[in-house]
């Protein structure tokens, strides 16, 4: 991973099936995800999306179907989410999160995966859990520990 890596996009969706709101900052809460976001609890409490697969699939004129529902919470430039795998950790600010889904699902339903046209999007959205929590804010960089233990 670069030490390149940053934030560049942050989102937080109130609600499923409304756009999100684009932020300067996220307050990341331990064990349950993005204050305010819909998505809190469990595996999936936050999404992370490289901006090369964004625009990727922005420039893509065959559309999956994940395109126009998958929305990240923070969108990162230079970062290979491809190789990171579960249970990785990323350090974020104040906050680390571990990667608890390093591959997003892809459905018989999509028209690029019905026909084995490949997908960026299944490799390059990753989805973690707040570790420890904390504001991350646009410009942050991000960080790959090779360990990591709560401590107090």
């Amino acid at each position: 991973m670069s030490d390149s890596a940053k934030i560049i996009g942050l989102t937080r969706y109130n609600k499923k099936g409304e756009p999100g709101t684009p932020l300067q900052e996220l307050n990341l809460l331990e064990g349950i995800g993005v204050e305010g976001d819909f998505h809190q609890g469990g595996d999936k409490q936050v999404s992370l999306l490289s901006a090369e697969a964004r625009r990727w699939m922005e420039a893509g004129t065959k559309k999956g179907l994940c395109f126009e529902r998958f929305r990240e919470n923070v969108m990162i430039e230079g970062l290979t989410l491809e190789n990171l795998e579960n249970g990785s950790f990323l350090s974020i600010g104040d906050a680390v999160l571990r990667v608890s889904i390093n591959k997003k699902h892809c459905y018989d339903e999509c028209a690029l995966f019905s026909k084995g046209m490949p997908c960026r999007l299944s490799g390059s959205a990753v989805f973690a859990v707040v570790e420890q929590g904390g504001v991350i804010r646009i410009g942050d960089f991000v960080t790959k520990l090779a360990k990591w233990s709560k401590t107090g």
